[in-house]
This record gives structure tokens, sequence and C-alpha cells, in this order.
């Protein structure tokens, strides 16, 4: 071989070539390594939000996540509020409304999952659709005895559309980059134990 580059030498590989190939080849190995790693990344970030459970059989994953809306929506006191405040924390965000049957029948169970999430780096945003915004709101949490929730109103419905919610209720799961991982539409028994334990699993801050 030595003979043959040696015949000809316009074929010979300088040092400063041959260190370019080796790193070239080094790169390579590595991008290798990566794509042969990604996948499994990516598969086990999608089982985080996999079998949620008969409790939340209604559930479905949003794969890639996507990100959140970020609209305005307002407070009791009509203070602007976004998902990005909630920044690092993981959000069950409930759009619903006085008026809708289904709605009211899920939210003591929304409450008690709030109440016992509230440690966990997880809140509860129950957004009512409500035209009459917190005048409504207020007096009918205080009358069915679900102050622990928040008065939380989409003007408009301007978050609702933004999200793509066309009936009620809607509950979106929301992680603590502000990522949708999936949607529960119509009504979910969200204060059974494996249905906190789904929520906590899915979209809770990673412990790290």
């Amino acid at each position: 071989m030595n003979a043959y580059f040696r015949k000809f030498p316009a074929f010979q590989i300088s040092s400063p070539t041959k260190g370019l190939c080796l790193f070239s080849i080094a790169i390579a190995a590595a991008m290798l390594v990566i794509v042969s790693i990604s996948p499994h990344l990516a598969s086990a970030e999608a089982d985080k939000c996999a079998n949620p459970g008969p409790a939340l059989d209604k559930f479905r994953a949003q794969i890639p996540p996507r990100p959140s809306p970020v609209y305005p929506f307002f407070d009791a006191e009509d203070r602007e509020l976004t998902i990005a405040d909630y920044k690092g924390q993981g959000v069950v965000l409930n759009f619903w409304a006085t008026w809708c049957a289904p709605c009211i029948k899920e939210m003591p169970a929304l409450m008690v999952m709030k109440n016992i999430l509230a440690g966990d780096g997880i809140t509860v945003l129950a957004l009512s659709q409500d035209r009459k915004g917190a005048k409504k709101v207020i007096p009918f949490l205080k009358k069915l005895g679900l102050e622990d929730l928040d008065v939380l109103i989409d003007k408009k419905a301007k978050v609702a559309r933004k999200s793509g919610v066309t009936g009620l209720p809607v509950t979106i799961l929301i992680d603590s980059d502000g990522m949708e991982r999936g949607r529960v539409v119509g009504v979910a028994e969200w204060d059974t134990p494996e249905a906190i334990e789904f929520v906590k699993r899915c979209i809770g801050p990673d412990p790290s």
C-alpha cells in the first residue's frame, strides 16, 4: 500500500486531512448514538401520559406535545392572567359554565383533586365561559360549596377557541413547560386515586 501511494503521490493523505477524516468519523459515530437513543427518549416521554386507566378513559394524548395558547383570561378582580404565569407547574385546565350540567357534575371532583395536588406542583384552573363573568360565577361556586376553585373567566371564550374547544366540559393537561400533553372531552372521575396518580405522572414537574 505504501508503495502504491509513493507511485501516486496525489492520492497520499496529509496529516491535517487524516485529522479531519478522524474528526468526521467521530462526529458521525456520535450522531448514530444520538439517533439510536432519541427514539427511546421519545418513547419514555410519551409513556408518561400512556395508560390513563378507566377513570380517564376519555383522555386522548397529544403526540407530539404542543404549546398551549398563551391568551389572557381573568380572575375575580379582573386581573389578566395567562398559562405562561403558571410555567414550572403542571396545569389541569378545565373549561366549564354554570349552564353546563355535565360540567357541574365533575366540578366537586376537580376541587378535590386541586386540594390533593396542591403540594405536587400541579394546579387546577376552572375557566368559566359565562358571559356574565365573575358576578355570575362567584355566587354559583359559593352556593355549591366549591369556593376552593378559583374564579377565572374566559371572556368571549377566546382561550377556549384558541385551544380548539368546541363543547363543554373539556379538560386539558398542560405540563410544567407549558405543553399540552392531552385532553379529556366530557366528564371524568378526577378525584379517584388512579386519576390523581396519572395526572401527577403525566404533567407533574420533573423532580430533578
